[in-house]
């Protein structure tokens, strides 16, 4: 059961989040049809404003839903019943947090944006922004995470897709009549709140006693350990939102706000990229969560190996694909005079790379409710970030941004992490990592290279030519990495699980037909 709900998850999670990306990518390209580079730049430096006031939830979904696997796990209704009820609490106040700090905020807004001002009302499109991101705390947002704990992510996945597709049609369709950026804007303030209301009729219905009023309150000493959690999980938070989400906002302060759309068309096809794969891998989340309370170490790590392994393959076929790709993508659908130098793409591939090296274990930490233990590793990172970031894009602009992010997290989180993991979940070694990191970024190197060297002596473009070159970018690294790991332990356990897997589901399709 813990396999099939990871497979169903995985599955449901890729194909909805490749649909997402898809449709906000095409979505940019009919936006610069109708409006300019600009605007595209105020849109996209907003959201990640947002993204950072929407710290203020600091991850108290992802740490309270560690702890409800064990009551999932145990059919503790009377438990699930309270966690929910303390949750719902806590995310009604974050609502009126977000709003608070987005007000304060509101008359530092135009010390953000270097370049044209006058486009909109930017303080008004600003606090719709903020409406929507603290209101859709206050339509039933924690109920989501009930659903993700008891591994049921698909459903999220599949309404989101859903409704986004719907409000962004809605959206296009009024740009292309009005070219109105205001009515555009309010438009797409309305995705979050309708996913919300949805996934709460889902929740009421799959688990009709959270609806209860009559709930035993947690004790002192449960919410103690959650606000502990909180906490650790916090700093995490913060990390991430920094690291994530300030980019755009130094792009636009030190460079111009037009720069921030151009990088954003490169964001977009890899931001969408790694979604699909943090979707592909969260959907084993709670699953290895259930697998540290029940396993052995030695299996849970054997497990984590499995998992680096697929890491590995993945960020280094898709990172060498968008190395040799993505220009050509890009001057075909936005223009040669918007794509950028080779440098800056290897540079944005690099961090998608390094990041994805290790999101084995962000999805271990995050399962076994490392929290606390790890609590001044997310701040070292955040602090260094900024400030490389500060002196190198003075310095070397776009490229220092990059940069900066690339040396922070090099500095810290590339190898305290799996420290931290190999010491309190699997009481092993560390070294036995670093030595598989290293292997696989040896093979990375030699597969990255003779990739970039066939693409470039193709000697024709075109349709054709870029066929070619996919051809090439998806037969060299997939070849290298199966020679060299074909006959690993790892690379059997997954050909045998994911084989066992579609088995039964195609077992249980054919049943089912019968029956109907």
């Amino acid at each position: 059961m813990r396999v099939k709900k990871a497979i169903i998850n995985i599955v449901v999670g890729g194909v909805g989040t490749l649909f997402s990306g898809v449709l906000l990518f095409v979505s940019r390209i009919i936006f610069v049809q109708f409006l300019s580079d600009e605007y595209l730049g105020v849109s996209s430096l907003l959201t990640n404003i947002l993204s950072i006031l929407s710290m203020a939830e600091l991850g108290i979904g992802t740490a309270i839903g560690f702890s409800l696997y064990e009551p999932l796990a145990e059919g503790d209704k009377e438990k699930i019943k309270s966690i929910m009820h303390f949750l719902k609490h806590i995310y009604f106040l974050i609502g009126f947090v977000i709003m608070a700090a987005g007000t304060v905020l509101l008359p530092f807004l135009p010390w953000l944006v270097k370049g044209t001002t006058d486009l909109v009302d930017l303080n008004l499109i600003y606090m719709l922004y903020v409406v929507q991101s603290a209101s859709s705390y206050w339509f039933w947002a924690y109920k989501s995470i009930l659903l993700r704990a008891d591994q049921k992510l698909y459903l999220v996945n599949f309404y989101q897709v859903i409704i986004n597709f719907l409000v962004t049609a809605v959206q296009l369709a009024t740009l292309a009549v009005f070219r109105d950026f205001l009515l555009y804007s309010v438009i797409g303030l309305l995705s979050n709140v309708l996913i919300n209301i949805t996934v709460s009729i889902t929740v009421d219905r799959v688990y009709p006693f959270i609806k209860d009023s009559d709930y035993e309150k947690l004790r002192k000493d449960e919410k103690r350990h959650i606000f502990k959690d909180v906490f650790g999980m916090a700093l995490f938070k913060v990390n991430t939102t920094i690291v994530n989400s300030t980019d755009n906002i130094l792009i636009s302060a030190f460079i111009h706000v037009k720069v921030v759309a151009l990088y954003g068309n490169y964001q977009t096809i890899i931001y969408g990229i790694s979604q699909i794969a943090m979707q592909l891998f969260a959907g084993v989340t709670a699953t290895i969560g259930n697998l540290f309370v029940e396993e052995s170490e030695k299996k849970s790590e054997f497990v984590f190996r499995c998992i680096q392994l697929l890491c590995y393959w993945f960020y280094s076929f898709v990172g060498i694909g968008i190395l040799v790709l993505i220009n050509p993508v890009i001057q075909t659908f936005f223009g040669k005079e918007r794509t950028f130098s080779a440098d800056l793409v290897f540079l944005q591939v690099l961090y998608f790379m390094i990041n994805g090296f290790q999101r084995t274990s962000f999805i271990y930490r995050d399962a076994c409710g490392l929290f606390w233990k790890g609590k001044m590793r997310p701040v070292m990172t955040a602090v260094l970030n900024i400030i490389i970031s500060v002196v190198l894009v003075v310095r070397i602009g776009l490229a220092g941004v990059i940069l900066g992010t690339i040396l922070s997290w090099l500095l810290t989180t590339w190898w305290y992490d799996p420290v931290l993991i190999y010491r309190n979940v699997f009481k092993m070694p560390v070294r036995h990592y670093f030595y598989a990191y290293g292997k696989a970024v040896f093979v990375t190197l030699i597969m990255g290279t003779a990739t970039v060297w066939l693409t470039s002596v193709i000697p024709f473009g075109g349709i054709g030519g870029f066929a070619a070159r996919c051809f090439v970018a998806v037969l060299i690294p997939n070849s290298g990495y199966f020679l060299f790991y074909h006959k690993t332990a790892e690379f059997g356990y997954l050909k045998e699980t994911l084989f066992n897997g579609y088995k039964k589901i195609i077992s249980k399709y054919k049943e089912k037909t019968r029956r109907a």
